[in-house]
Formats: C-alpha cells, sequence, structure tokens
C-alpha cells in the first residue's frame, strides 16, 4: 500500500497535476453543476470527485485511476483541449532526486513483500508441528494387510469353536436331552377338533327317493304340510324335496320305505317299511334321537 501511494505521489509530480483540480471545480461552478450530477453522468464516486478537486490524489485507489478519472471529468466539462489544462497535463522532466525516491519506494515494497514471507513462513511452520506425515502407499498397503489377517484369524477361530465340544457339558445330559427332545412315539395325540353342529332357525327337512329295487323304478306320492300350508309330491328315485318350517312339518307318505327322511342335519332313515303308508309330524321343540330310533 505505502509503495502503491509512493509510486502515486511520483506520478502527480512528474505529471504536475498541481492546479487542475482548482481548475475542474472553478470551470463545474462557473456551469453550476454540482457534484452529484457530475458523479451520475460519469458514474465516478463523489468522495473521489472531491479529492481531484482538492487535488488529494492519494484518496484515488492508483496512477490508472487518477488518468482516467482526471481525463472523464474533463472530457465531461468540455475543458480537455483547453490549452492551460493542455499545458497542465503535459509531462514535466522529472525532479534532480527521483530516482533516489523510486529507490526508497523499491526498498518500501521489498520490505512489504518480506514481511509476507516471514508471516506465511510461519503459518506453514505451524501447520507442520500439527499435522500428521501422510502415508506413504506402501505404509498403508502393509496395514490393510495386517487387519485382513487379523480378521481372518479371528474369523477361523470361531469356526473351530464352534464345532468343538463343551468340556463343561455332561455327554450324559446331551444324549438324554436328545432322546427327549426326539420323543418315544407313546406321546398323547390331540384328537381333531370337532366342528361344531350348525345352529337351525326352525326345520329344514330333505326327502329324498331311494333306489332300492333294481327291477323296477321306486316312487312315492307324498303330502307335506309346513306350518299349516299342505303341497302333494310324486317322487321318484334320485328326486329330493327341500322343506323349511318355522314350527312345525306334517308328513304323509303314500311309500315310507323308500323316501329317506333327513331333519336339521341329520339322518331320519325311512320312517316305515316299502308299500306302507305313514303320517309322521315334526315339531320344532321336539326332540330328534326319538325319531332316529324310530326310524331305524
Amino acid at each position: 500500500m505505502l509503495y502503491d501511494k509512493f509510486l502515486l505521489k511520483i506520478f502527480v509530480e512528474v505529471t504536475n497535476l498541481q492546479g487542475i483540480g482548482a481548475i475542474l471545480k472553478k470551470e463545474r461552478e462557473a456551469k453550476k453543476i454540482t457534484l452529484e450530477q457530475v458523479e451520475e453522468a460519469t458514474k465516478i464516486r463523489r468522495k473521489y470527485l472531491d479529492a481531484i478537486e482538492n487535488e488529494k490524489f492519494e484518496v484515488l485507489p492508483g496512477e490508472v485511476y487518477v488518468k482516467g478519472f482526471v481525463a472523464t471529468y474533463l472530457k465531461y466539462l468540455g475543458i480537455k483541449d483547453r490549452p492551460d489544462v493542455v499545458e497542465i497535463l503535459k509531462p514535466k522532466a522529472p525532479p534532480v532526486d527521483i530516482s533516489e525516491q523510486i529507490a526508497a519506494a523499491e526498498q518500501i515494497h521489498e520490505a512489504q513483500a518480506s514481511r509476507k514471507l516471514q508471516r506465511s513462513d510461519k503459518k506453514n511452520k505451524k501447520k507442520e508441528v500439527f499435522e500428521e506425515p501422510p502415508l506413504t502407499k506402501n505404509t498403508k498397503m502393509i496395514l490393510f494387510i495386517s487387519i485382513a489377517a487379523i480378521l481372518v484369524l479371528f474369523v477361523l477361530q470361531g469356526v473351530y469353536s464352534a464345532g468343538q465340544p463343551n468340556p463343561n457339558e455332561n455327554p450324559q445330559q446331551n444324549l438324554a436331552g436328545e432322546q427327549q427332545g426326539e420323543g418315544t412315539g407313546n406321546e398323547d395325540v390331540p384328537a381333531p377338533a370337532v366342528p361344531p353342529e350348525p345352529e337351525y332357525e326352525g326345520l329344514e327337512m330333505t326327502l329324498e327317493i331311494l333306489d332300492l329295487n333294481p327291477n323296477k323304478t321306486d316312487k312315492s306320492w307324498m303330502k307335506v304340510t309346513a306350518d299349516g300350508q299342505a303341497v302333494e309330491y310324486n317322487l321318484t328315485e334320485g328326486q329330493t324335496q327341500q322343506v323349511q318350517a318355522a314350527e312345525q312339518i306334517d308328513l304323509h307318505l303314500g311309500n315310507a320305505g323308500v323316501v329317506k327322511v333327513t331333519l336339521n342335519g341329520k339322518e331320519l332313515g325311512t320312517l316305515g317299511a316299502q308299500g306302507k303308508v305313514v303320517k309322521q309330524s315334526f315339531n320344532v321343540s321336539d326332540d330328534l334321537s326319538a325319531y332316529i330310533a324310530d326310524g331305524q
């Protein structure tokens, strides 16, 4: 930073910009232009415009900016080619001691660079103290092989131990346990569950004509009265008739010996001999076991 400002000072002295600020300010005020208007038109920040008018060139970022900002300001005011301005901007012979000034500036620059280098070396040394040396490729390979070998040994030892008998165990106890696990075959086998009998609401009857005589067709006339509603049927062997009633069924069979009766899922068989006429009533409150005994 000091080196740059020193070079800027030399540049100002060589170009002899002394007096340019007063000319710019006087021309701007004569034209009644504010610094805000100049800033908006030239896009040069106001603090730099104020520094140029007061010839505080060290405020500007550098030599290039001094040249550019002054030229832009002069062009905006329209006085860039005015004789007095051209005379000021004409390069002058450098002062006698300019070489000494440049040498001093170079010494300052070298001192700044040396300080930066020393700070960088200190940072690098600190990093070297705290950082561990990196592993080489061979070291990584040896470490990987060692870990893999240890893991293989652990696995093999576990497999071998699993196949060896435990010395603390009694062989007789193991044999007894195995025999107990195998079983003697005399264990009680649970009986299969008996499904519950279906529940019927009322009476459900099936009448089926049996094939008992191979030389003739078995058949029967029947009259069925369900809860007072009577219906007559003439059925032959192989035919069935379903009957339902809420309270009572009355049967009148013309050939009871060939009619198989099933009531609420229970087979009652035939109610009489072949050729015999039978009348039988069934009530919802009756015990079906009595009918089974009679039928058989």
